[in-house]
């Protein structure tokens, strides 16, 4: 399959930055979704307008997870052929060899220092919660990306085979089905069968990030996902309200409206911006080889060094501004111990491991 020559690495072409903004904007936005729904320092229970306004921000900066998701099958979809084993080994230098060193490194040192463990309780409470996270409000992102990495040359074989009408009729099947199985868990009549389908949940975006790049839709159709994303967005927040008992599905249950949404996120981001300036394109490459260590950290330097020491809202108004403020006291805690740690720390473990010859 020929690849479209801005992203294929060909020499002297471009690097496209508007895959390192996709990331900027998703790291910005898990960070965002966390704070105002996980991390702040009092559980404030707001009502009104004010509960509307945070449900929808939430839905929105939950598109975080799947701008992720798209941008790593884009890229790891487009296996060649090379060998596993150095496939396997390049991922696991990028993937797993900073989750190791950041969120065992931070967990250890916290049931040191603030369970007071020993030694040897420090260890096994870290590689337990290491290799036991998926359930974890955080770290569960790095498992089944791990999972998807292990699939990605099989993946990547039928997508090349299958072509431009095969994937998309895969997405069009794959999204019938989610339809049909929301709409009938809706009506109280759960289809559970059909959660044998195998090409259905996360692994959506997956290969929807593939698709979207290599048989991108046209301007006209995207134009159209972008007037449609709005009313989306609104079914989304609203079905909570609308369906007794539901709640509002932007997590790792995937539904037609909500993927509505990340797909006009995806498509504005990845098409319809364009980034003329030589400065700004620098800055966010610069940003963009940080998100995935401040991805990592973020969580731990938000609930233990900054969560404690912001004041409590008392109202709505003051909800907000405290959430700005920890947002940006997260992101520059976050990119700061990035920058240290993956200068000292990270690059050059990566580098000696990328020396071993397989």
């Amino acid at each position: 399959m020929t690849m479209p020559d801005s992203v294929s690495g060909v020499a002297g072409k471009p690097r496209d930055v508007n895959y390192d903004l996709l990331r900027v904007v998703a790291m910005c936005l898990v960070i965002g979704v966390h704070v105002i729904n996980n991390y702040m320092p009092v559980k404030m229970t707001l009502a009104g307008s004010a509960e509307v306004t945070r449900s929808v921000l939430f839905a929105l900066f939950m598109v975080c997870n799947p701008l992720f998701i798209m941008v790593s099958g884009r890229f790891n979809l487009t296996f060649d052929a090379a060998p596993y084993v150095r496939y396997y080994y390049k991922r696991f230098i990028s993937l797993i060899v900073p989750y190791l060193l950041y969120a065992g490194g931070m967990g250890f040192v916290a049931y040191l220092v603030i369970d007071h463990r020993s030694v040897g309780g420090a260890v096994s409470g870290t590689l337990f919660d290491l290799f036991s996270g998926y359930d974890d409000s955080v770290y569960w992102f790095v498992f089944m990306l791990a999972g998807f990495v292990l699939a990605t040359p099989f993946l990547a074989a039928m997508m090349r085979t299958i072509g431009r009408s095969g994937v998309w009729l895969l997405v069009g099947l794959a999204a019938a089905v989610v339809a049909a199985e929301h709409i009938c868990d809706l009506a109280g009549y759960p289809l559970t069968f059909l959660q044998s389908f195998p090409w259905r949940g996360l692994l959506i975006y997956y290969l929807l990030g593939f698709v979207l790049e290599y048989y991108p839709p046209s301007a006209r159709v995207r134009h159209g996902v972008y007037a449609l994303a709005p009313f989306a967005l609104a079914w989304t927040v609203a079905t909570p309200y609308l369906f007794a008992g539901q709640q509002m599905q932007v997590g790792r249950t995937v539904t037609v409206a909500f993927a509505m949404v990340v797909m006009a996120t995806f498509l504005f981001f990845r098409y319809d911006v364009h980034i003329t300036s030589a400065r700004v394109r620098k800055a966010i490459i610069w940003l963009a080889g940080y998100s995935y260590t401040i991805y990592l950290v973020h969580s731990p330097l938000s609930k233990v060094l900054i969560g404690p020491r912001i004041p409590v809202p008392t109202d709505g108004w003051s909800y907000a501004g405290i959430s700005v403020l920890m947002f940006g006291a997260t992101l520059l805690a976050a990119l700061l111990f990035a920058v240290i740690a993956d200068t000292v720390v990270l690059k050059p473990v990566q580098r000696l491991l990328r020396k071993v010859r397989l």
